[in-house]
C-alpha cells in the first residue's frame, strides 16, 4: 500500500514531516477550489442534499514529496481528506492533488475513508459500474459512488484490507465489498456482493 498518512497540525514522523510542512500552505491556498469541486460532487451524489461546507483538512497522504524550482512547485502528488458538513451531517470527503505544469490539479475522490489512491479508485469505479450493468442490464449509467468505507484495516503495508463501496445506478443503491491485495507490482482487488445483498 503506497499511502502514508499524516494528520495535519499534529506531530508526524520525522522522515516526512517536512513534506507536510511544505504542503500545509499549498493545501490552504486550494481552499476555494476544493470547496467548489466538493460542492459539485455533493450535488451529484443523488441523495437529495446539495449543500456542503468544508470544515477542515484532517489528513494528508503523500505519494510524491513536494519539491520546488525557485518559488514554484516543480512536482508533488498527495491526497487530502476533509471533514465536511453535508446538510448537517459530519462526513469525510477526499481530493487528489497533483502538480501539473507548476499548478495544483484537483480531482475529487470517493466519499468516505477509502485507503485506495486515485488510480486504484478509478479502476474500482470501472469494475463497480461493469458489475452493476451485469446485474441490471437495462441500466446504461455509470455508478455514482456515494460512500467507500473501510471494513477491515491492514496491520502492515503488505496486508490485505477490505472496503464497502456503495453506489447508485438508475435510481438504485448497489453495494460491493472490495478486497485490496498489495503485491510487489502494485495493489490489485477483487469484488463481491455484500452478504445481505447476496442473500436477497
Amino acid at each position: 500500500m503506497r499511502t502514508r498518512l499524516a494528520v495535519l497540525g499534529l506531530l508526524v514522523a520525522p522522515a516526512w514531516a517536512d513534506d507536510v510542512a511544505t504542503l500545509e500552505p499549498v493545501i490552504a491556498a486550494q481552499k476555494d477550489k476544493v470547496g467548489a469541486i466538493l460542492l459539485q460532487q455533493q450535488r451529484g451524489l443523488e441523495d437529495g442534499c446539495g449543500a456542503l461546507a468544508v470544515l477542515m483538512p484532517s489528513a494528508v497522504s503523500v505519494f510524491v514529496p513536494p519539491s520546488k524550482q525557485g518559488e514554484a512547485l516543480a512536482q508533488g502528488h498527495w491526497q487530502v481528506r476533509y471533514a465536511v458538513d453535508a446538510c448537517g451531517e459530519a462526513k469525510l470527503r477526499n481530493v487528489d492533488m497533483k502538480v501539473v505544469n507548476g499548478q495544483v490539479a484537483l480531482e475529487p475522490l470517493a466519499p468516505g475513508d477509502s485507503l485506495a489512491d486515485a488510480a486504484l479508485q478509478a479502476d474500482v469505479r470501472r469494475s463497480f459500474s461493469m458489475a452493476g450493468q451485469v446485474a441490471m442490464p437495462q441500466c446504461a449509467e455509470a455508478a455514482v459512488i456515494r460512500e467507500a468505507t473501510v471494513r477491515a484495516y491492514p496491520k502492515t503495508p503488505t496486508d490485505r484490507w477490505q472496503e464497502l463501496w456503495i453506489g447508485r445506478m438508475c435510481g438504485r443503491d448497489v453495494g460491493q465489498v472490495v478486497e485490496f491485495l498489495p503485491t510487489k507490482g502494485g495493489t490489485t482487488f477483487k469484488m463481491s456482493l455484500p452478504t445481505a445483498t447476496a442473500a436477497e
